[in-house]
């Protein structure tokens, strides 16, 4: 995920704004009311001292937070023992329990929602978009804040309000990796500030779109905001922005080859951020230091950061993170000339990457389903509804027949209505199941590369120790074994259903037009079709760069493709809309 969670966490998080630390003064003259407050009096008091704990002190902000839940419970006022739960769900998501923090705020939500407060089933939605972001749940993070921005407008809030959603959505359709469609609601939100003079929220907004600007490759347009945003944040004491700051200046050193300087800033937002910072801005940082020192051969430092940034994903629960900790570990000990640790650490990215790949999948088509069903059954009922009311009209008398007959012209156009609705419904259930196979393609080819590098490097190096320690069977076995796994074709029989699932026909087309094409030229076509590039091919079909400029030409033969004119397109553009190949007696 990336930093712009972090720059806007307190403002949108909270109920009300929470300062990053206590203010002794203030705690003193609340600590004084307690003694002499009556129970309901010091329901205020409590929720003030959490608020001025949150950030300093988090077993203190609990004991008050629990303490305030105690008297509301005691009283038995609904309205309070809400609050209390989606502060307890703010607790727990400052200190990193999120499934905790998505269970409060669950409750908080339903309780709200039972008492017929609006206004707080937003600013709950509004957490909840937040905490399933942090876990990685990006389309349920959207549908939250949608949810959240359509109770805004029906209730007629401010301006100001508006523009937090503004704020959130365009941050989620960013980690969605939306940049142009996330920088227009950034820029919706820009201009709510800037007409209401918020200067905080102005430089924190421009940010947001600088930040995609980078993703967008346009660096010297977001290297002046970043400055000019750095200066600010320093001057205000902002320490969570400054990290966040250093982290893209990082970034954008590390993608100039400046290590250097990317080093230099990683390690002065990591010292922030383990200062000031939540616990999973730390392991941001530590991951970026640890590929940081891998390019740098420094592989110690670099095997010291990935396992810290591992110790972070498992704490934190965000077990998407860890798959890529356990990949990143396998490549630094790899690169150690450590392969008995890099296939572990493999294996365990590859468990934990099937596992997840697995449960979204069943969460994606759980969530259609039970749309879908609910949709299909409110029809049903609507519709025998309206075979009731048609019954109960025809026993009327003849007075009646007229208006009878215009119930019944208004029910059929109904009845059309939603029959075309059903339609669109199954269309979309349609379209869903296919995105989600290419999503699933995409994935099954990702992994099988990376195995076959991985697998093809260990290898490499079980020949080198061969060589240089002499035979041995124990490593003869083992290299015999990976032999076999690179050249079987269990995977690729998996990968090509899943590639016909996608472009259905593909296949037989290709073969029936060009009867010369082998089942190797066949899987180069499938993985040019999905826009791999040469260095994944190479690593898919366990060939050298040179095996694949030959493996292209001979392609380029069989199809008939000219030399002037681009492989990749051909084959890409081949029995799409854009382009059918020349068969006999078609015009070319």
């Amino acid at each position: 995920m990336s930093y712009r969670l972090y720059c806007c966490l307190a403002f949108f998080l909270l109920s009300n704004a929470l300062a990053f630390g206590q203010d002794q003064k203030i705690v003193d003259s609340l600590l004084a009311l307690l003694p002499d407050a009556p129970d309901t009096s010091n329901l205020e008091v409590y929720i003030s001292l959490a608020e001025e704990y949150f950030y300093t002190d988090h077993q203190k902000a609990k004991h008050y937070v629990d303490a305030y839940l105690d008297i509301a419970r005691k009283y038995k006022s609904p309205p309070h023992i809400a609050f209390g739960t989606n502060m307890l769900g703010v607790y727990y998501n400052i200190t990193s329990q999120n499934k905790e923090g998505l269970q409060a705020f669950e409750t908080a939500k339903a309780m709200y929602e039972s008492q017929g407060n609006q206004e707080r089933v937003s600013a709950v939605l509004n957490n909840l978009s937040i905490t399933n972001r942090r876990m990685g749940y990006l389309q349920r993070a959207l549908e939250n804040q949608m949810e959240s921005l359509a109770i805004k407008e029906k209730i007629g809030v401010g301006e100001e309000a508006l523009a937090a959603s503004y704020w959130n959505i365009g941050n989620i359709l960013g980690d969605i990796e939306n940049y142009s469609e996330s920088n227009a609601w950034y820029r919706k939100a820009e201009r709510v500030y800037s007409r209401l003079g918020l200067k905080d929220d102005l430089v924190n907004i421009r940010y947001l779109v600088a930040l995609n600007l980078k993703e967008m490759d346009s660096l010297e347009l977001a290297m002046p905001v970043f400055e000019e945003a750095l200066v600010y944040f320093r001057k205000n004491n902002l320490h969570n922005d400054v990290a966040g700051c250093l982290d893209n200046l990082g970034a954008i050193s590390k993608g100039r080859g400046d290590l250097e300087k990317a080093e230099a800033y990683y390690l002065e937002a990591l010292e922030i951020a383990e200062a000031h910072g939540e616990e999973s801005l730390p392991g941001l940082l530590y991951r970026r230091l640890a590929n940081v020192f891998r390019e740098k051969k420094a592989y110690p430092q670099a095997l010291d950061y990935a396992e810290r940034a591992l110790e972070v994903s498992r704490k934190t629960s965000v077990r998407k993170k860890m798959i890529t900790d356990y990949l990143v570990l396998s490549q630094i000990t790899e690169d150690m000339g450590d392969p008995g640790r890099a296939l572990r650490y493999f294996q365990e990215y590859h468990a934990l990457s099937d596992s997840v790949f697995a449960e979204d999948k069943i969460l994606a088509m759980n969530e259609l389903e039970v749309k879908y069903q609910t949709e299909k059954k409110q029809q049903e009922i609507q519709l025998l509804n309206e075979k009731a009311a048609r019954a109960a009209l025809v026993q009327k008398s003849l007075a009646g027949a007229v208006v009878a007959l215009i119930a019944l012209l208004g029910v059929l156009a109904y009845a059309i209505r939603q029959r075309a609705r059903r339609s669109r419904l199954e269309k979309e259930k349609l379209d869903a199941e296919i995105a989600f196979k290419k999503r699933e393609l995409s994935a099954f080819a990702m992994q099988l590369a990376q195995k076959n590098e991985v697998l093809k490097n260990i290898q490499d190096d079980l020949s080198a120790i061969r060589l240089s320690a002499g035979e041995n069977k124990g490593l003869n076995r083992i290299n015999r074994k990976i032999g076999r796994t690179l050249h079987d074709d269990t995977n690729w029989d998996l990968f090509l259903q899943r590639f016909e699932a996608v472009h259905q026909g593909y296949q037989r087309n290709v073969t029936e037009a060009f009867p010369s094409i082998t089942p190797n030229d066949l899987r180069l076509m499938a993985l040019i079709k999905m826009h791999l590039s040469p260095k994944e091919i190479a690593s898919m079909l366990n060939l050298s760069n040179e095996g694949i400029k030959k493996a292209r030409y001979r392609l380029r033969k069989k199809l008939g493709v000219e030399t002037s004119e681009s492989l990749d397109e051909f084959v890409v553009s081949l029995f799409s809309d854009k382009r059918q190949p020349a068969m006999a007696g078609d015009k070319a």
